[in-house]
């Protein structure tokens, strides 16, 4: 109920402030723009009048004047500034205050707004990056209309500012190419979807967990702790492998030609079988992968999660090389033979 009421009472100031301010302004933007631009003509003219007028009177044909006169010429001059900076306050300064306070609660509705739309994208377990984007979107609009309006009580034009923003921004495109293709790759991420925060991916060269995809890159964390941050231009493109949940283990071993190879692959099978962090939905794939000069190599391809990748294929390896001796499969390693021939004289 307390934050029901919150609301109502900031949106009702920011309604009240607004109008109050148009209330308060006689003239509207341009003529206020004029009166300001006529006060500071007027200043200007008897700030230049009193600095043309010397301090003492150096003519000798003008009657001299007395210390006295000068002073209260000098006074006199003062008095005229500060009436005019006096009568520029009170005409305006509602104005001023009004636009201040629409820069203000500008940024504090577009908080507000982002953060409940973040509450509710949570609730409906939107994506997390999607959510992210629309509420800095929702919060940008709002300060845009919070600036043009406070913008409008400072008496300022905005059709010739957003003409001039656009040559700008139509120039500054060419020079930033690089790094707007950053936002623009960020932005079809964002919709497409490839991987979410929290999948591993292998990109670019690289393989991580996803911690966060911005506008301008995507930050993976390896499996050594380090923090990478991938251009989103290098990644929209590239072949993206997605293996969030399982990783793949590959296993290799040779043995000996005179060794009985089915018997080998079924002990590799009953080690794989009987370890439970893999994955037994996915078929593991064993058999020979190739003949080399020494042995028959076998391979056994299995699936496991991938923050256990380095300790089954660690444990695998040790179990199978226990087995293997124990049930006399020879594992070959090279070998050379060196014959020394004595020559006899």
């Amino acid at each position: 109920m307390n934050k029901t009421i919150l609301r109502g009472l900031i949106l009702g100031a920011f309604v009240a402030t607004i109008f109050f301010a148009n209330l308060a302004a006689s003239q509207d933007a341009s003529q206020t723009g004029e009166a300001v631009q006529s006060t500071t003509a007027a200043a200007a003219e008897t700030a230049e009048a009193a600095a043309k007028k010397p301090l003492f009177n150096l003519d000798k044909t003008a009657p001299p004047q007395s210390l006295e006169e000068m002073a209260t010429d000098q006074v006199e001059t003062v008095k005229k500034l500060a009436t005019l900076l006096i009568e520029f306050f009170v005409k305006y300064s509602f104005q001023v205050l009004g636009g201040i306070i629409v820069l203000v609660l500008g940024w504090c509705i577009g908080g507000f707004i982002s953060r409940r739309l973040l509450l509710f994208f949570q609730g409906k377990k939107f994506d997390v990056t999607v959510s992210k984007f629309i509420a800095q979107c929702v919060k940008l609009m709002v300060m845009v209309f919070a600036v043009i309006v406070a913008m409008g009580k400072f008496g300022i034009e905005i059709a010739p500012l957003i003409a001039g923003l656009s040559v700008a921004g139509f120039g500054l495109s060419f020079a930033l190419q690089g790094p707007l293709s950053n936002y623009a790759a960020g932005v079809s991420l964002i919709f497409t979807k490839p991987f979410k925060v929290g999948d591993i991916v292998e990109v670019a060269g690289r393989t991580g967990e996803v911690l966060e995809i911005k506008l301008p890159r995507t930050e993976l964390r390896t499996v050594d702790g380090v923090l990478i941050m991938i251009p989103n231009n290098d990644i929209v493109g590239e072949i993206i492998h997605n293996c969030s949940e399982f990783k793949r283990v590959d296993i290799e071993v040779g043995v000996a030609y005179s060794s009985d190879v089915d018997k080998a692959i079924q002990i590799i099978r009953d080690i794989i079988k009987a370890d439970q962090r893999i994955n037994q939905g996915a078929k593991a794939q064993i058999g020979i992968q190739g003949f080399g000069d020494s042995s028959v190599d076998l391979q056994a391809r299995v699936w496991c999660a991938q923050d256990q990748y380095y300790q089954v294929l660690y444990e695998v390896n040790k179990k199978i090389f226990d087995a293997f001796n124990q049930n006399g499969i020879v594992i070959p390693f090279p070998q050379r033979d060196v014959h020394v021939i004595k020559n006899e004289v």
